[in-house]
């Protein structure tokens, strides 16, 4: 005999004894006690607790299953007796269920209401006992959750977003090695191709063994790797990636917080989006080149629009040495006539002509050089990119009379484009021109010099062409196609390839503002 055996023996006898203690126990363990007369149905003892929790006195009430009967739900009474009624049959199905009761205030409870019948030596049902414990709190608790619980499934299951969540799964040593689908909302069933019921319970790698494998979209790297990643660090996750198994052919981004002992994930197609980039961004690219082959042209037809004032150039450039050529052979044909031409006279002047000749050849290969349409950036001398352009200008300024003073140290360099940055100063220089022919200027003055710091060379070019007064046409100076010569010769393109030349092929910035009694253009390049 054990000692639980004695003492229940013990608890037994006390309390066939001694009434308070049978009292104690129904008074603090249980919200009421009932036995009920089998053999006279009517006849039933309801314990004052009983009672009180429906918020009637004890004297209020017989001692009558009609009494509770009253109170009880309908529906819920014949609840009670079709259960009565199976374990009266048969001992082992037990008389256990929770049903609703009318408060005396009109509220309901809901109380459990357990039982056992009491058979006689021949098995003869005689009593029953029973047993009631209110569990209102609960049922309204549970009523609530559950209320909450189908909201947030609402909310849930309206998200267009896909919607997952997962327990950890692991093996004997502590290791995660899957996942366990634990909620699953209705889009993201739609996504998967399969119900909330299907994946509950389920293993992901079961129902999506492609979860494990490496992609490339994810740098070889698999989305398990990633979940169980944020399982242990705690730090959530968003990725974009290409998921091509398990019936699935789309791009995704998807999000991954821990939670608990798993993690949620909410994700979303994104492979029409993609699609759209990836056209975008050809059509971008496609863009940049069609425009890099219109400035391209531009370019060419800037240099086209100054073609005029460049062979214009070439002929005053041209012109002294062939009057010199020209006096050299009428010298030499004289000095034949005479009969005084010997060879040291003719070697003398045959040199003196192809000096001459040289100068122009040089001319030339300077023009050819500025009209090449592609070259690579180099380092070069500023001051001597600047003599350059004025070389080829130089006659033709003479002739209008104006004067180009230049002041650049030997030491500034930079890396360059140098036929491009030298049609940009042609362009400044001509606009310089036009602006001190207009204004009808006699001692036309274009002031050239540089200034240097860590990073940057700052080419001032200063002219006293009158600058421009209108502040609309100041902000347009850079417009395409916007002029602002009367004259047939403008195209309105030299400074708007200008600021193309500076700003984006060299990488530096322009700026022009009016001066005294002219006008201020500002190239800053960098070193």
């Amino acid at each position: 005999m054990n000692k639980d055996y004695y003492l229940k023996t013990e608890l037994y006898e006390i309390i066939q004894k001694d009434s308070t203690i049978f009292d104690f126990l129904q008074e603090n363990s249980l919200d009421g006690i009932w036995y009920w007369d089998l053999e006279n149905p009517e006849n039933e003892w309801l314990s004052p607790k009983f009672w009180k929790v429906l918020g009637y006195s004890f004297e209020e009430k017989k001692h009558l299953t009609s009494e509770w009967q009253e109170l009880i739900f309908y529906e819920d009474l014949e609840k009670t007796i079709d259960n009565f009624n199976k374990h009266y049959k048969n001992p082992e199905h037990p008389y256990d269920q929770i049903v609703r009761y009318k408060h005396k205030k009109g509220h309901t409870l809901w109380i459990r209401c357990r039982g056992s019948i009491i058979r006689d030596n021949n098995g003869k049902p005689i009593r029953m006992i029973g047993i009631h414990n209110d569990v209102t709190k609960e049922k309204y608790n549970e009523k609530r959750l559950l209320e909450k619980a189908n909201s947030l499934k609402a909310i849930l299951d309206s998200s267009l977003d896909g919607i997952m969540a997962f327990d950890s799964f692991y093996n004997k040593d502590g290791e995660i090695i899957d996942f366990i689908f634990t909620m699953s909302n209705k889009e993201a069933c739609k996504i998967v191709n399969l119900s909330e019921e299907q994946l509950i319970g389920q293993r992901l790698s079961k129902i999506q063994p492609g979860n494990f494998k490496p992609l490339d979209s994810l740098n070889g790297r698999s989305l398990f790797d990633n979940y169980k990643e944020v399982v242990l660090t705690g730090e959530a996750k968003s990725l974009e990636f290409y998921f091509e198994s398990d019936g699935i052919k789309e791009w995704f981004r998807n999000k991954t917080v821990k939670y608990n002992n798993g993690f949620i994930c909410t994700f979303e197609i994104i492979t029409s989006e993609k699609n759209f980039q990836e056209k975008l961004e050809q059509r971008v690219e496609e863009e940049i080149k069609k425009r890099y082959k219109q400035e391209e042209i531009l370019i060419q037809q800037s240099k086209m629009a100054v073609m005029g004032e460049m062979i214009a150039a070439i002929a005053h450039n041209w012109r002294q040495p062939l009057n010199i050529i020209s006096l050299l052979s009428c010298v030499i044909t004289k000095k034949y006539a005479s009969s005084k031409l010997n060879k040291g006279y003719v070697d003398d002047w045959s040199i003196k002509m192809n000096n001459q000749l040289n100068f122009m050849s040089q001319t030339i290969d300077d023009f050819k050089n500025f009209y090449k349409s592609t070259e690579n950036f180099k380092r070069i001398s500023l001051k001597k990119i600047v003599l350059k352009v004025i070389s080829l200008l130089n006659i033709q300024f003479k002739i209008d009379n104006i004067k180009i003073e230049v002041n650049i140290p030997e030491t500034i360099s930079l890396v360059c484009l140098e036929n491009q940055l030298q049609q940009a100063l042609i362009n400044i220089l001509s606009n310089s021109r036009e602006a001190i022919l207009n204004k009808n200027i006699e001692k036309g003055i274009i002031l050239i010099y540089a200034e240097k710091n860590t990073s940057f060379v700052n080419l001032i070019i200063q002219d006293n062409g009158g600058g421009i007064e209108n502040k609309e046409i100041l902000s347009s100076i850079f417009e395409p196609y916007f002029t602002t010569k009367t004259n047939s010769h403008g195209t309105g393109i030299g400074l708007y390839m200008t600021k193309i030349i500076i700003e984006q092929n060299m990488k530096g910035k322009t700026e022009v503002k009016n001066i005294n009694n002219g006008f201020e253009f500002t190239i800053i390049l960098p070193i």
